[in-house]
């Protein structure tokens, strides 16, 4: 994943990095380094995106919950889609609109009950049934670790 720029506790990136050197980052838009960042936003800091998006929806993401086969009715024939998918036993899709930051409302079949979540855009079919299934049994989410290195 790429470099982004951002201020720990916010909710949105500021814009993301490209390297312009060996170890020398400026933002993508308007070429601007960190000390120059800091003038406009205090506190902002040089992380891996990925990092930051676990960071976002730690903070406002939500846990799946049951709900009516209407609402998920509802959700998949009268509101955007922006993924839907399959794999013969469960289903899941995404609404094309980021309620917050990256985060869209997630809904899912599996088992037979219907979910409902707020999170990552970004999650695959697969990660979605496993989150439902370990909130099911009130396992903590184990796809919510990053994989690169913690933003510095």
């Amino acid at each position: 994943m790429s470099k982004v720029f951002y201020v720990p506790g916010q909710t949105s990136i500021i814009d993301y990095a490209r390297e312009i050197a060996p170890n020398l980052w400026a933002s993508r838009c308007r070429m601007l380094m960190l000390p120059e960042l800091r003038v406009c936003h205090p506190g902002v800091v040089l992380g891996d995106e990925e990092a930051f998006l676990i960071a976002q929806e730690a903070a406002l993401g939500t846990q799946p919950q049951e709900i009516t086969e209407a609402r998920y009715d509802y959700a998949l024939t009268r509101l955007p889609v922006l993924d839907f998918a399959a794999d013969g036993k469960t289903y899941s899709f995404k609404l094309e609109k980021c309620e917050v930051g990256n985060l869209t409302r997630i809904y899912a079949l599996c088992n037979g009950r219907y979910w409902a979540f707020l999170g990552l855009a970004i999650l695959t079919h697969q990660m979605i049934v496993e989150r439902i299934t370990m909130s099911a049994t009130g396992t903590v989410f184990a796809d919510r670790q990053p994989r690169g290195s913690p933003p510095h």
